[in-house]
């Protein structure tokens, strides 16, 4: 029989191994560290990204410069340091002329930050100036057409964040372009021009503006324990970027969060329907929640409730018609709007909420002091508008008891529904 026989491994060789993991180690590490370091900077440049384009689409909207600085933090709260040291944070805005070649009024201002980040030394106000001229003449596409910024308002944030770098790259200069990060996101402002005197538009929500903003230990209370808020988890009181309690809506500044139980006519807020010829129902709230809303729809032909007057319309139509004056479909403060009473607690309703808030919405909302009557006959009259974004939201199983919304008080809205003045 032919026997085997076995080498033990010899004490040098055991050695060499050894000292060859010794070396490899370190690289190893340092390999997997620049991984790491690569997919942080790749991360935290998507996230500052992100939160240009909230704070622009915020000014588009028509926010003001101190929103647009809530807006971007409040887009990184959770995922960013925020420190000042961390930070510098521009708005532009401006005009571009008739003929979209040259930009004639211009605005670059500073509003977060001391100027302490990496490449704050390194911002060229012109470069970015024609950086701003060159995005709006480009469609989304990529094709650069000079006609598309003709005649355009327009608002926009430059954003630099250095990254707290795994390796401490941030701490040679040499480095700075790739630890310090910075994006630039320009929009069109929308509503450019609007008359004040014009009624408004707005979403079946009225809000009572004897109001005030949360307090740390009301929210607690009431959200956590709520087992069908979205979103869930709930955001944390301390996360809310710029926010002042127990503040009435009459000193109301953008960043201030309200809380608002359905009230059902005695506070807090209610549901609205926008006219007394559509019939009360979940689906009617539902498209009335749709973006962009439909209260200032009166081509489209409704179903249901009761026959439309004629005139103004010879069919039912699912925009505003005060419910004291068939002929009055203009909304504004000191008007009159219908409660609604039908089943809101839909999957439609909540579906739309939940896309409002996902996708960072400010809403014109309704604001109301005094109501009369009661159930169908449910009216609320109109003290003012204001524009909110809406953070969260319970729907409760009858729709009134136990349901709330959490939103953020953005600014007054003085585009219209004022009473018009002179002859």
């Amino acid at each position: 029989m032919k026997r085997t026989h076995i080498v033990p491994h010899k004490p040098a060789q055991r050695g060499q191994s050894l000292v060859e993991v010794a070396l490899f180690f370190p690289i190893f590490i340092i390999m997997l560290a620049g991984v790491v370091e690569i997919s942080n900077i790749i991360i935290t440049q998507n996230r500052v990204s992100s939160a240009t384009r909230a704070g622009a689409r915020f000014g588009a909207d028509g926010g003001e410069n101190e929103g647009i600085k809530n807006v971007v933090l409040n887009t990184v709260t959770q995922t960013l340091e925020l420190d000042q040291e961390f930070w510098d944070v521009w708005v532009v805005r401006g005009t571009v002329n008739e003929t979209g070649d040259a930009i004639e009024s211009w605005e670059f201002s500073h509003v977060y930050g001391i100027s302490n980040t990496q490449q704050f030394d390194t911002v060229d106000e012109d470069a970015i100036k024609q950086e701003v001229l060159e995005q709006l003449q480009h469609n989304e596409n990529g094709e650069q057409n000079i006609s598309l910024a003709a005649d355009i308002e327009f608002v926009g944030t430059f954003a630099m964040h250095d990254i707290d770098s795994i390796l401490g790259l941030n701490a040679l200069p040499q480095f700075a372009s790739i630890t310090s990060v910075k994006d630039l996101t320009v929009m069109r402002v929308l509503g450019f021009g609007l008359n004040a005197t014009d009624g408004c538009d707005g979403f079946p929500i009225v809000v009572y503006d004897g109001e005030r903003s949360v307090t740390e230990a009301y929210y607690n209370a009431v959200v956590a324990g709520s087992p069908n808020f979205y979103p869930a988890p709930a955001p944390a009181y301390i996360t809310f970027f710029n926010h002042r309690p127990d503040k009435p809506f009459s000193q109301a500044h953008e960043g201030d969060i309200y809380l608002v139980q359905n009230g059902g006519g005695s506070g807090g807020f209610g549901w609205l329907q926008w006219n007394k010829y559509v019939s009360s129902s979940s689906q009617t709230l539902g498209g009335s929640l749709t973006w962009p809303g439909n209260s200032k729809d009166y081509t489209t032909v409704a179903t249901g409730g009761a026959a439309p007057p004629n005139p103004p319309f010879p069919h039912r139509v699912y925009g505003y018609i005060n419910p004291l004056d068939d002929f009055d479909t203009s909304m504004n403060i000191g008007d009159w709007v219908m409660g609604n009473t039908g089943a809101v607690n839909s999957a439609e309703a909540r579906a739309v909420l939940r896309g409002h808030i996902d996708g960072g919405r400010q809403l014109r909302l309704i604001l109301y002091h005094p109501t009369y009557g009661t159930g169908s006959n449910l009216r609320y009259q109109i003290t003012g508008f204001a524009i909110f974004r809406l953070l969260g939201f319970q729907l409760s199983a009858n729709g009134q008891q136990g349901s709330f919304i959490l939103a953020e008080f953005i600014r007054w809205d003085d585009s219209c529904g004022q009473a018009v003045t002179g002859p």
